[in-house]
């Protein structure tokens, strides 16, 4: 009866979460589709312009960055009617004009459909809305847009190529402080690993889109807290049960599996660390906490189908099961389900070669220098194999997606890649580095 007693409590603490979590997200969209139309007008007309002039897609560097979704964003930004401001954030309407007569359709299962008259493009589509000429208008509710409560107050003070700097800015120095912080707890090489994984899947030019930025920077702000927080943690699959719903909150399905990834890896470095756990305790991280933060993402993406559901009747629960099938199967002529994974494997060559050749040089170079005191530890290096084949299970899942996004969803694979080269490492750890601890082997 203890253990149902103590299973209801955590069920309750957790739903009690939820709860609160999901009117957070309601409340600050409301409150960011308050504030009128003209208070972003002209930015949102310099954006118009920039992205325009840019174009789409826009390369920099030989990157090609996705102004096709930059372009959604700001319109649907421009687009809430303050009016009805969760009627509004709840159907995030593109194209939105509130006193010009429109034809508005409803969110449908596939692509988002785009203005009918003269065949426009997604940035032909932004310059009429913001103009005031466009007339017809289409809802995009399936997902959440929290990017909106960003979006809507930065463009009051910045255009997008400001709002794209000061992006830039905040993730140097979330990268540069996680660093700092992972060194103080003395994993300096494996937080050197993670900050080139970061480097090679162009994390540091994640600030040029907004597309796809909020993943690393939800993931980001994840592993610093756990980082900050270790020693007073008492519920980590908390942390990873909400950072599953703010990924569903601010991610257009782009990369999420970063959210999870990332601080999973972090956490079992500071736990093999400091704490010396086994491979037992270290599987059962790993599976609580995806569990926990897959229930997380799915109960966040559940509760704004249902809501939509029941305050508008747009069927978008079952348009949304039949976008899930499609995305993870459906539309593709690649039968088998490694379609996905090898569509991003060939997208990725060049940045796995790059980061993976340093890697093998580094651990060939120990294995030489100290082939006499190394000793092979699978249990070291398990956990973070596990872990790095995240990103290959999730492109297997989401076949049709990875495939037709690979020039995105590709990054997913910085998860791989630290994980990969802590692992490695961890193989091949020497033996004055492994301890006892109350008479248990340390897996560190």
């Amino acid at each position: 009866m203890k253990i149902i007693r103590d299973a209801l409590k955590e069920i309750m603490k957790y739903s009690l979460a939820f709860v609160i979590v999901i009117a957070i997200f309601i409340v600050t969209l409301i409150v960011s589709s308050l504030f009128p139309r003209d208070w972003i007008q002209t930015n949102s007309e310099e954006s118009t312009a920039i992205l325009a002039k840019e174009g789409n897609p826009n390369y920099v560097l030989n990157i090609k960055l996705d102004n096709y979704t930059d372009a959604l964003m700001v319109n649907t930004a421009y687009s809430i009617d303050p009016s009805r401001p969760l009627e509004s954030a709840l159907l995030a309407r593109k194209n939105y004009v509130p006193e010009r007569e429109q034809a508005v359709y409803q969110d449908k299962n596939g692509g988002l459909a785009s203005a009918f008259e003269a065949n426009l493009d997604i940035m032909k589509e932004l310059e009429m809305t913001v103009n005031h000429t466009i007339n017809t208008s289409f809802e995009y509710a399936r997902y959440w847009h929290g990017y909106l409560v960003l979006l809507r107050p930065a463009l009051v003070f910045w255009n997008i190529s400001e709002i794209k700097i000061f992006i830039g800015m905040c993730l140097t120095i979330l990268a540069f402080w996680l660093f700092y912080l992972l060194n103080k707890k003395g994993v300096l090489k494996y937080g050197v690993l993670i900050i080139f994984a970061l480097l090679v899947t162009d994390y540091f030019l994640m600030g040029l889109t907004l597309q796809g930025v909020m993943t690393f920077i939800i993931s980001m702000i994840t592993s610093v807290l756990i980082v900050l927080r270790f020693e007073k943690i008492k519920r980590i699959g908390l942390y990873f049960f909400i950072t599953g719903m703010v990924t569903c909150f601010f991610d257009l399905l782009t990369h999420p599996i970063i959210t999870l990834g990332l601080p999973l890896l972090i956490y079992l470095l500071l736990k093999q660390k400091i704490e010396n756990i086994t491979l037992k305790e270290a599987l059962k991280i790993i599976v609580c906490n995806t569990i926990l933060w897959g229930i997380g993402y799915a109960g966040a993406h559940l509760a704004k189908w249902l809501l939509v559901d029941v305050l508008y009747q747009r069927e978008i629960l079952s348009k949304s099961v039949q976008q899930f099938l499609f995305r993870s199967q459906g539309g593709s002529e690649e039968a088998d389900w490694f379609a996905g994974l090898t569509a991003n494997l060939s997208y990725a060559a060049q940045r796995t070669i790059l980061y993976m050749v340093p890697v093998f040089l580094y651990t060939l170079v120990s294995l030489v220098r100290n082939y006499k005191e190394i000793q092979i530890n699978w249990k070291a290096g398990l956990p973070y194999l596990i872990v790095a084949i995240m990103p290959c299970v999730w492109y297997a899942v989401m076949k049709n997606h990875s495939i037709n996004h690979a020039y995105f969803t590709w990054r997913g694979f910085v998860v791989f890649y630290a994980g990969i080269g802590i692992f490695l490492v961890k193989l091949l750890e020497r033996k004055t580095e492994r301890k006892e601890n109350n008479g248990k082997t340390s897996i560190n």
